[in-house]
């Protein structure tokens, strides 16, 4: 071999040695650099210019597919010359709400990884300049469109509920022509491409559709009232979701899932009735998934379902830390990877702080003389509370036996039992504890002329429908954020065994 090519492999050798440290940081700084303008291209980015909303916050929530899963807020606030921007990463496409102050503009974005909005408002108007504008402009639009034809339902909601079958059917017809004119403006315009045009007119239907569904919850909710059942089950619990009508177009549309949450409801009651009533030994999961099972129309369907059915049992008076943990773990284990554990996690981590043991959340309330107290200074004592509105005939029908309940336990002076009422007429109630002077025990309180809504009672303990019963043990922490109600309890010795601990 040539010496000489030797020594200058040697030489070359030996050189690029002492260049490594050099090369390698080179390559270290390239890398960095190369990571940070990576992060800063991930993020999508919301400018917003808005003059007369100058020191005003703004933000911009962000829901799952889950109704009541996570709602990922961030906020900004406007500088004095009325700017501001918002940051985040994400990995898919998105619908988020952008609300600024408390009611000065709202509007719904369409978002993609990585881009960037560029919003001006004026007047209470929108203009959208940068990535995605033009179907921004139209996601504006179909709000608009929204908002009148709901202002349109509000006002023959009435007129419709006392209608027969077939003028119903016109008037639910009536509600898929709202936006026509600007559906024909979206085909028409060449400007966008087929796909967003099929996003946006796919959103503008949204609207008939949801609504049909409302109404639909509406009436099975009131023939559950009325003591009949909405669908006919039996012990196959064949045709259980034969009246709900799935569509695959709209699944990712958060407002559609909402609205599917809500229309399943009332079915997923009557089968956990049935499941009461006739005393089925299958667990309330198995027993559902295989209600779900059953209907073929639901294979692509069976997660979403299980999913939306575990949230629905954490509302109101269904809500139970512990039977919901159970009900995510059999959840998943059927469906390890899915997308909606997220959401399902969020509520049981919302959840949390109401679990039993943890300490109670304190409440101040007015009494019938307006005079400020608070449940911490029932402390020592074993606490009913009752929350309730002289507007809720539910809860009136239990005060009878609030009554009954009050005069059992009247020995008893280590049991305190708190009405709180969330009546905004401060009047009527006052007249109707005066009518009613046999409800025995302290009566509060609480309204918007009284209480932050971040301080009510039904924002603390999470309540969206009442009558609802909580129990605060001696040493101040929950027993129960959903204890039985006064019915229930004139006929068991429960509140006995608490006392004696």
């Amino acid at each position: 071999m040539n010496l000489r090519y030797i020594d200058s492999v040697f030489i070359i050798t030996k050189r690029m040695k002492s260049l490594i440290p050099i090369l390698c940081t080179i390559i270290s700084i390239l890398f960095v650099e190369s990571c940070v303008s990576s992060s800063k291209e991930d993020k999508t980015q919301i400018n917003i210019s808005c003059r007369e909303c100058a020191g005003m916050e703004v933000s911009l929530n962000i829901s799952t597919i889950l109704p009541t899963g996570p709602k990922e807020i961030y906020k900004s606030q406007f500088d004095s010359s009325g700017r501001a921007r918002i940051e985040f990463i994400q990995n898919d496409t998105l619908d988020a709400s952008l609300v600024v102050g408390e009611s000065k503009f709202f509007t719904t974005l369409y978002l993609e990884p990585r881009s960037t909005i560029d919003l001006t408002i004026e007047n209470g108007l929108p203009t959208f300049e940068g990535d995605l504008k033009i179907i921004n402009a139209y996601y504006n639009k179909i709000d608009l469109n929204a908002r009148e034809g709901q202002e349109y339902v509000n006002a023959n909601y009435a007129r419709y509920v006392s209608a027969s079958s077939s003028e119903q059917q016109v008037y639910l017809d009536s509600l898929t022509t709202f936006g026509t004119e600007l559906k024909n403006q979206i085909e028409k315009d060449k400007s966008i491409s087929n796909h967003y045009r099929k996003i946006l007119i796919d959103k503008l239907s949204l609207f008939g559709i949801t609504q049909r569904m409302h109404f639909d919850t509406q009436f099975a909710y009131k023939e559950i009232s009325n003591n009949d059942m909405s669908v006919v089950l039996d012990s196959t619990l064949s045709g259980a979701f034969k009246d709900v009508s799935l569509h695959p177009n709209f699944i990712n549309y958060p407002s559609y899932t909402r609205s599917l949450s809500n229309r399943l409801g009332p079915i997923f009651d009557d089968i956990l009735n049935y499941h009461y009533d006739n005393g089925v030994k299958t667990d309330k999961y198995e027993y559902v998934k295989g209600a779900i099972v059953k209907d073929a129309r639901l294979n692509d369907y069976q997660e979403l379902l299980l999913a939306l059915f575990v949230a629905h049992m954490s509302y109101d008076s269904r809500m139970d830390y512990d039977l919901e943990v159970k009900l995510i773990d059999l959840f998943q284990k059927d469906y390890p990877d899915s997308k909606y554990l997220k959401g399902l996690n969020y509520i049981l981590a919302d959840y949390h702080e109401l679990k039993s043991g943890m300490p109670m959340k304190d409440l101040e309330m007015r009494d019938i003389n307006e005079k400020a107290f608070s449940v911490s200074s029932l402390k020592g004592n074993l606490v009913y509370i009752d929350v309730w509105a002289t507007w809720c005939g539910p809860c009136v029908d239990e005060l009878e036996y609030s009554k009954k309940l009050s005069k059992r336990y009247s020995n008893h002076p280590d049991l305190k039992f708190l009405y709180v009422s969330i009546d905004e007429d401060t009047e009527r109630w006052k007249k109707f504890l005066r009518k009613n002077s046999q409800i025995k025990g302290l009566h509060g309180l609480q309204n918007s002329e009284f209480v932050a809504d971040s301080n009510m009672i039904t924002s603390l303990y999470k309540i969206s429908g009442i009558p609802r019963y909580i129990l605060i043990s001696k040493d101040g922490n929950i027993i129960t954020a959903n204890a039985k109600r006064p019915s229930e309890l004139v006929s068991n010795n429960y509140l006995d065994s608490l006392l004696a601990l």
